[in-house]
């Protein structure tokens, strides 16, 4: 199922969620409300869960055996969030618009709610809020990054020691209270649960299962839970992805060194609980997609998900990845998928930046990375800074092609997306890195225009320093008529760049169009039926207007204007020739 909020009930939703990213974005008041949070989770579930997750009568403390689910309410599972906050605002708040409103959503969070970003204090807030408002139907799984505000060197290695809250980035007046979150956060990780089994036999994870050979030796429950270090395997282990097996991280104690079976490790604990464990919803890896069944573990056995909408590295296929939430209804499991609109997505990026540091290179010594392990997948550190008018300063040459290229093409995609300030943003990007000069301005100068009044004066300039280098580019002469005619309604200056277009293309149906609709503003009509008779003839693909005598009603030009706007001329690749922007 997927969720593209384009009717008025999720559009709704979206405009909610705008507010609350805003808000979060005062980081005083987010960490005032992140320390609270995290003080009144502590105190409910005392030294043990408590009421966390009541009403599904949990039996055990670190790994919860859920008795009952109310089979008409849908248990929600979220996975890794990692900071970014319009994501778990979007998911929590279509969740709400499917809950009636008498009751809570029944929600489990599968831990890896920080990540080391300017967001983590307000996912913090935000989940733990809501395991306060509905403790008996919230359930808050620890993952290997919330166990990291423990760990030493002894427990996992510092290069495999996953970046938390310890390394929210935040202003010098705030690191005192960072400070103080911080130990708040850790005395609540060492008594939150590890894993969940429901009755339908599905365990909830952050990573992986122990190893079944190091289960053989426990003999129920009760023992397991006297074990912290096999406890700790259901955040710290990995799962291959092409066969079933689980894969051991080094420094982990008692945990063997070589892969074992899945299947295994399900079987032992369906023994050591007394109840059966046959699936598996885990977060942990992070799927371009946002969400994957591993089909090779079985059918229906294995699904990994996560909520978060970064960007993507070229790498793996670029874009954005979809956050997704698994929603678990009369035991039958279904992923529900959603459409962010770019621009939301970018605006809530310019609040809570999510760049993480990339991890160092793993030695000789180190278990090296097999092509068959799922990987993290790493937000691509931005080399830009924005300004106050959403444009890029500062912005180093990178000196390489392959940089340019990707900022290249994010600006494709955000142009196709409808996001121009973004789009601006990343032909900027792509400039300062050595891309083909001519095309990342005429793009940018598409992205500019396409902003409306905000953005003319730029599409102008850019227009000009292309027409500086080449008098004869006619697409320059085009997107600067254009910028004239919507913008400024200006149908004079509009109609001598829209006459030269005609004169270096006599065949481009769409200059042709724009010269009859520019003469017909200046009541023209001769001139405009002569324009719009070409450009039928050289298959131009607008209508003609309704009238050619300079009075055209508001609501058929404003159409019109939009028409004319979606045919300028931008580059979908730095080599290509020009296309209309509606092609994107």
């Amino acid at each position: 199922m997927t969720v593209d909020f384009v009717d008025p009930k999720t559009k709704l939703i979206l405009d909610g969620v705008r507010q609350r990213v805003a808000m979060w974005g005062n980081m005083g008041r987010t960490m005032t409300r992140a320390i609270e949070a995290v003080q009144n989770a502590d105190r409910l579930i005392g030294s043990g869960p408590g009421a966390m997750g009541a009403e599904f009568r949990p039996n055990g403390r670190r790994v919860l055996r859920l008795n009952e689910l109310v089979e008409e309410d849908p248990l929600w599972i979220i996975g890794d969030v990692r900071g970014d906050v319009m994501a778990l605002e979007t998911i929590l708040g279509f969740i709400d618009e499917a809950t009636p409103k008498v009751k809570s959503p029944q929600i489990v969070f599968l831990g890896d709610l920080a990540a080391g970003t300017k967001g983590d204090a307000a996912c913090l807030a935000i989940a733990l809020e809501r395991l306060a408002a509905a403790p008996t139907r919230t359930i808050l799984i620890a993952g290997d990054r919330e166990f990291a505000l423990n760990s030493t060197t002894s427990d996992v290695a510092d290069h495999r020691k996953p970046r938390g809250l310890t390394e929210m980035p935040v202003e010098k007046a705030q690191q005192e209270n960072l400070d103080i979150l911080i130990r708040a956060f850790s005395n609540l990780v060492t008594k939150l649960p590890v894993a969940a089994v429901c009755p339908c036999g599905i365990l909830l994870a952050h990573s992986a299962p122990p190893h079944h050979s190091i289960l053989t030796s426990i003999e129920n429950a009760i023992a397991l839970e006297a074990r912290p270090d096999i406890l700790r395997a259901f955040a710290f282990s990995r799962l291959n992805a092409r066969e079933p097996k689980i894969v051991p991280l080094v420094n982990m104690g008692s945990v063997p060194s070589v892969l074992e079976d899945f299947a295994e490790s399900m079987r032992a604990l369906t023994r050591i609980f007394g109840m059966t464990v046959e699936r598996m919803v885990r977060g942990q890896d992070a799927a371009p997609e946002g969400f994957r069944w591993f089909r090779n573990y079985g059918e229906g056995v294995l699904l990994t998900i996560s909520a978060m909408a970064d960007v993507l590295p070229n790498a793996s296929g670029g874009g954005r990845r979809k956050p997704c939430v698994a929603r678990l209804k009369s035991k039958r499991m279904r992923v529900v998928q959603f459409e962010i609109p770019e621009e939301l997505s970018i605006a809530a990026e310019q609040i809570f930046p999510r760049a993480e540091v990339m991890p160092p290179q793993e030695t000789s010594t180190q278990l090296p990375k097999s092509p068959n392990s799922i990987t993290e997948i790493q937000t691509p550190l931005m080399n830009s800074e924005m300004t106050s008018n959403g444009g890029a300063r500062n912005l180093p040459p990178i000196g390489d092609s392959q940089a340019a290229q990707i900022h290249f093409e994010r600006g494709v995609r955000l142009l196709a997306a409808r996001s121009w300030p973004g789009a601006r943003q990343a032909f900027q990007e792509a400039k300062s890195a050595n891309a083909d000069m001519n095309a990342c301005c005429l793009n940018e100068a598409v992205a500019c225009l396409s902003m409306g009044l905000q953005g003319h004066q730029d599409a102008l300039r850019l227009c000009r320093e292309l027409l500086q280098k080449n008098p004869r580019n006619a697409f320059a002469h085009f997107n600067m008529g254009v910028s004239y005619l919507t913008s400024e309604r200006n149908p004079i200056e509009a109609g001598r760049a829209f006459r030269t277009v005609t004169q270096l293309l006599p065949q481009f149906g769409d200059g042709w169009w724009a010269l009859g609709l520019a003469f017909s503003l200046r009541a023209d009509r001769h001139n405009a039926a002569d324009a719009f008779a070409n450009a039928q003839e050289y298959g131009c693909k607008l209508s003609i207007p309704s009238s050619l005598e300079g009075v055209i009603p508001a609501r058929e030009l404003t159409s019109e204007f939009e028409a004319l706007r979606a045919r300028v001329q931008y580059h979908p690749t730095p080599t290509d020739s020009p296309v209309p922007l509606s092609e994107a």
